[in-house]
């Protein structure tokens, strides 16, 4: 008996332990098991250029794919569940990737050193599988140009080898403007010994002429040269940015004028402060020695575009640009709505958006009806709610621009799921039916065998003070069918079986098997007197009459 209970229990714990794992399976849950493969697994780019990160798995259905990187998780809401990169807000506006059911590529522009680093792909099945592709990865570095000075040669260096046909062909540039002149890979550009080449130099490889290293004066410091802190900006619509600048100058020449050009219409190279667009929105603060920081007031959307300084000496060919010069992104703060695809279907990401990077890595603040939001869970660009509880308008703005808010965006419940998604959820409620339903069989499996194992260890000689007997229900296989009584003044071992109806001993006549040796007793069939009807057990432990 005690084994049998220890049996049925232990058939409850495996199945208590077992329904767990199978409901996780059945929701999704991390892991490595789909087959991912890169087309490049090392990449080196250009800083400023664009590059395509390509992985591809086997042709299978996709609910979603996404990119991600474990160098951002400090910005994950929590580390173990990665994020999609196009959340990132040190990725705003430049990132973007294309999935079908074999194959993603990521596409990152305008690339900065700080992108580095290894880039990895979460994929979540139609089943609601969620694989990483932890062992696989793409590993890019960002690299600059240089220019560094030889002897009598400069030479053009990356911190890594740029893929064929860019590395082939290093192109030359003296005081801003094309030399005319390239040289192929590892080989230097020769400068003569007599001095004549003195200027300012600079770099570009082969198909990104636009991307330029930072000049390099070979003259002792008498060149000309325009240097800007920032190369690409990206700034809040209605605030205020400040483009800092320096400048030199051969020292034999006289300055006539110095200013700034806007460089979007690509008209006539003129002042910017003259231009209508621009009327009372711009200082020109650095003109106090070779400072030549720009500032502009109110930006708007259309400010968008290039600038750079110019110098006008008094000489016709003592004129120069300091091209390329500084790209200026204005955008305005949009808050999307995003359902999760990691934690759960409840939970809602609002994501305050950029079309560009915001510089400094800015502090976010989130509003809901107006009010700041102060008792939520939020991470960089991202706040976390549940689409059933927190309901209401949302906005957001960057702090030290309070006044510059999002437009509100309302969210009034949960997003309707999508017909692959309550596929999904049909099925999942299935597969818990189809084991459930197994798991009840195998309980009743288990109960049965307890009881076979109680008849076995209660089969066992009668006590002669208590010749009781118990017939079997030949159905059930339980004894509740009928009580046998020994008559006692009897002379030979000779049962009776009650009628259960009448209580009279007039059913059947039971005889004593003399020559066994065991206590097996027949009940005789009544209508053939012949022992093919059932057999009896005799039970321990029940007073005479007793009905168990």
């Amino acid at each position: 008996m005690r084994s049998a209970k220890r049996m049925q229990l232990s058939g409850r714990m495996d199945f208590r332990i077992l329904l767990p794992v199978l409901l996780l399976n059945a929701g999704g849950c991390l892991g490595e098991s789909v087959s991912v493969s890169c087309s490049h697994q090392t990449i080196c780019a250009l800083q400023e250029s664009a590059v395509n990160l390509i992985c591809s798995y086997p042709n299978i259905a996709i609910r979603t794919v996404f990119w991600f990187s474990f160098k951002q998780k400090a910005k994950w809401r929590n580390e173990t569940h990665p994020e999609d990169l196009a959340l990132d807000s040190d990725y705003a506006g430049r990132v973007s990737a294309e999935s079908t059911d074999s194959k993603s590529t990521l596409t990152i522009k305008d690339l900065r050193v700080r992108d580095s680093g290894d880039y990895h792909l979460m994929i979540i099945t139609e089943q609601g599988e969620k694989h990483l592709s932890i062992s696989t990865a793409v590993s890019l570095t960002v690299t600059d140009l240089q220019v560094k000075k030889q002897t009598n040669s400069l030479t053009c260096s990356t911190s890594c080898a740029l893929p064929a046909p860019a590395r082939q062909r290093y192109f030359w540039y003296k005081n801003g403007q094309f030399t005319g002149k390239y040289t192929d890979y590892h080989d230097p550009f020769p400068l003569s010994s007599d001095g004549d080449d003195k200027g300012s130099y600079s770099c570009s490889v082969y198909g990104y002429n636009s991307i330029r290293s930072s000049p390099l004066c070979v003259s002792d410091g008498n060149c000309w040269n325009v240097t800007y802190t920032d190369r690409r900006v990206c700034v809040l619509e209605g605030s205020s940015v400040d483009f800092p600048c320096t400048y030199t100058c051969p020292s034999n020449y006289h300055l006539n004028n110095i200013f700034w050009h806007y460089d979007r219409s690509k008209k006539e190279e003129m002042d910017l402060r003259g231009e209508q667009q621009f009327a009372g929105r711009v200082e020109f603060i650095g003109a106090a020695g070779r400072n030549c920081t720009l500032r502009i007031n109110n930006l708007r959307e259309r400010d968008s575009g290039d600038y750079y300084f110019r110098i006008i000496t008094n000489i016709e060919t003592g004129k120069f640009s300091g091209r390329p010069g500084i790209i200026v992104n204005v955008t305005a703060l949009q808050v999307r709505v995003i359902s999760s695809t990691v934690l759960d279907d409840q939970t809602v990401t609002l994501m305050c958006s950029s079309t560009c990077t915001l510089p400094n890595n800015p502090t976010y603040m989130w509003y809901k009806n107006g009010q700041p939001v102060t008792n939520k869970h939020t991470r960089d660009n991202k706040l976390y709610l549940k689409c059933s509880e927190d309901t209401g308008s949302y906005s957001c703005a960057v702090r030290g621009h309070e006044e510059l808010r999002s437009p509100d965006q309302t969210l009034s419940d949960c997003p309707e799921e999508s017909s692959g998604s309550k596929l999904v959820s049909v099925g999942v409620v299935v597969f818990l039916a189809l084991i459930l339903g197994i798991a009840a069989l195998w309980m009743y499996w288990v109960i049965r065998k307890k009881r076979g194992a109680e008849r076995n260890i209660d089969i066992q000689t009668p006590d002669p003070a208590d010749h009781t007997y118990t017939a079997l229900n030949p159905t059930t296989m339980t004894s509740d069918y009928d009580t046998l009584t020994h008559f006692t003044g009897s002379p030979s071992d000779t049962y009776t079986a009650l009628n259960s109806a009448t209580m009279c001993s007039d059913y059947a006549t039971l005889t004593n098997v003399t020559d066994s040796h065991s206590d097996i007793y027949t009940a005789l069939n009544p209508a053939t007197m012949s022992s093919d009807y059932d057999t009896l057990a005799p039970v321990r432990g029940f007073s005479s009459g007793s009905v168990p």
